[in-house]
């Protein structure tokens, strides 16, 4: 049975799947190496490019632009390897029923990292089915009490206590971190290195870990970073939580806390163009800006973390990856999706 709570010093939340969720607290008045060609929905979202195209007033770009930072971390560190490949036969295994779990996974402990905002999201909804796939194989699961709408440092806080705690009986932890949640994550094993002796591995899906553009170009621009600011400080978080997710943030942080070597790693990304999907006009954003794919919010290009096995998806918009959603043509389940990354990141050995 597995308890995570936060650091005492900071407002205390239960939230486990090993007995009854605490209830939530309230807040104040939050392989780019091989891109998968063909989009499940490329044919449709060409007509429906065409139409965005028709109507796209005469409005000027937020922010100065990105064209020059995106992909920066492919170029900076050692790449990621593709490893899309593995990937698919492992999906494919579990589609036919297939167990893909290791036998090492009954001694893991499998903690949710949410992303920025996602505490607004009902459990039943954000990452449930993810940990229900897990949960189904008799495995021990968990989720992060993390303050969604904070900064990274302030989160890879949370996630070293918690990770802490889940160790407590001698198990390994396997993180599995969405969108920002993976730079919480992936944070808290740079910043205590304590950790490592405690983490068998680490997934990230969706994480903007070189940065994002949107970010970068929302905030960029004063009107908007005024506007996004003073919304998320109403809720109760902090603007850090969305500067963290820009690229000048990302290239300091990173210089100071580097990823440590020997802690498998398995970074996801995908692209769509879905014209259905509640994040099209920001995919259609930057792809007419910058002519690049994305899930709606992360490209491809910033999601690896250096030295990853890195696994690209098409037809997954930002959300369709740990949520309940309504799109009837995803070519991927939260649940198939969560087995395969974790088999993948299983299998690797832990480095010393």
């Amino acid at each position: 049975m597995v308890q995570v709570t936060r650091p005492s010093s900071l407002t205390p939340s239960t939230q486990t799947r090993a007995t009854p969720e605490a209830p939530a607290r309230a807040k104040g008045a939050q392989g780019f190496n091989a891109i998968v060609k063909g989009d499940s929905f490329s044919s449709t979202a060409q007509a429906g490019s065409q139409q965005v195209n028709a109507l796209r007033l005469p409005i000027p770009w937020p922010g100065k632009g990105e064209a020059d930072k995106i992909g920066w971390i492919q170029k900076a560190y050692p790449p990621a390897k593709d490893s899309t490949a593995e990937f698919m036969k492992l999906n494919q295994a579990v589609r036919a029923g297939q167990n893909v779990m290791p036998p090492e996974a009954k001694n893991c402990v499998f903690l949710a990292v949410g992303g920025l905002l996602s505490e607004a999201a009902p459990k039943q909804i954000y990452f449930d089915k993810n940990l229900d796939a897990l949960e189904a194989q008799g495995l021990q699961v968990g989720r992060v009490p993390v303050d969604t709408d904070m900064g990274v440092e302030h989160n890879a806080a949370i996630v070293r206590q918690a990770v802490l705690e889940a160790s407590k009986n001698g198990k390994q932890v396997v993180l599995i971190g969405h969108s920002k949640g993976g730079l919480d994550s992936a944070a808290a094993l740079s910043m205590y290195p304590e950790l490592k002796e405690h983490v068998r591995a680490l997934v990230t899906i969706q994480s903007p870990y070189g940065g994002s553009p949107m970010a970068q170009d929302l905030l960029d621009n004063p009107l908007v970073r005024y506007g996004v600011g003073g919304a998320i400080e109403a809720l109760g978080g902090s603007i850090q939580a969305g500067e963290d997710l820009t690229y000048d943030s990302r290239k300091e942080f990173l210089a100071k806390h580097p990823m440590p070597e020997g802690i498998p790693t398995v970074s996801m990304a995908s692209t769509t163009a879905n014209p259905t999907s509640p994040l099209f006009a920001m995919q259609e954003y930057m792809h007419q800006r910058y002519g690049v794919k994305s899930d709606g919010l992360v490209l491809p290009q910033d999601a690896f973390i250096p030295g990853s096995k890195s696994v690209t998806l098409s037809g997954l918009d930002h959300l369709d990856s740990t949520g309940t959603t309504l799109n009837p043509f995803k070519p991927y389940q939260p649940e198939d999706l969560t087995l395969s990354l974790v088999a993948i990141a299983l299998k690797m050995p832990k480095g010393g």
